[in-house]
């Protein structure tokens, strides 16, 4: 019996990944829009608080630093897991991707109901004038944002590196890079989306602006493991599949050269 997959059995498995790469691609819509909050409104929260002579856009720069102290410790993670036999497959990850960000953006809500608490402008800052007649942040400390970027770089981490791999080993070989393109169109969506808002991002709205990203992306979380949590458990066949379909196509175009040089002889 031939160890190779049969071009029916071939065919089915090209469309199958491709079918389901592309909408795995378009659930991040939600995930980009999260993460793109820490390119404008969370710059913007952090010039509402008291920076003590810090530049309001350098706490975004502790996203890159998380990157690379928890990127070595996910990594440890992940072998940890491997030689314990624990299964941590590519839809469980971005799952837990969808979840480290929402929690982002529900702290990211509180701190904001927190600045909106706290004087001298309260729900309206630096739209008031402090004793001396200059407009002041709200007296929080900038420092309490961090948590807000650490969380979110966990999040790329777990989402970013697990969903480009598998939109690329997923789909098929001659549809790689629309399959990427299609990642990539989803991150324009998002700031289509973003821009699309950006009218309710106003004080004193800002409260519920984070709370609703929360929501949407903890929703996401739950509908995205409920439609493709399947998928983790054929996760390896479809690889060796895939793997075996190579294979076979690789073995057809060297036959007709084993063949002529046989007749030769």
């Amino acid at each position: 019996m031939s160890s190779h997959v049969s071009p029916l059995a071939r065919g089915v498995g090209t469309f199958w990944s491709f079918t389901h790469a592309k909408p795995i691609s378009f659930s991040l819509l939600v995930f980009y829009l999260c993460i793109s909050q820490m390119y404008n409104n969370l710059v913007s929260q952090a010039g509402q608080m008291r920076l003590n002579s810090v530049p309001n856009d350098m706490i975004q720069s502790f996203s890159g630093v998380s990157c690379i102290v928890f990127g070595p410790i996910i990594q440890a993670l992940y072998d940890l897991l491997a030689r314990h036999k624990i299964p941590f497959p590519p839809i469980a990850r971005m799952t837990t991707a969808f979840i480290f960000c929402g929690a982002s953006m529900a702290y990211a809500a509180g701190l904001q109901k927190l600045i909106y608490s706290r004087g001298p402008c309260f729900d309206h800052p630096f739209d008031c004038e402090s004793l001396n007649g200059v407009a002041t942040a709200n007296d929080v400390s900038v420092w309490v944002q961090m948590p807000v970027y650490v969380l979110l770089a966990i999040a790329e981490i777990f989402g970013f590196v697990t969903a480009f791999e598998y939109a690329y080993a997923k789909s098929p070989k001659n549809m790689k890079t629309v399959v990427q393109a299609m990642t990539q169109l989803t991150a324009g969506l998002a700031s289509v989306l973003g821009m699309a808002i950006s009218p309710a991002a106003k004080d004193p709205n800002m409260v519920i602006l984070y709370a609703c990203l929360a929501g949407a992306m903890g929703l996401t979380a739950v509908l995205f493991w409920w439609r493709f949590r399947k998928y983790d458990a054929i996760d390896v066949e479809l690889n060796r599949l895939d793997y075996r379909g190579e294979e076979s196509g690789s073995d057809l175009q060297e036959a007709p050269v084993r063949r002529g040089s046989g007749d030769a002889a």
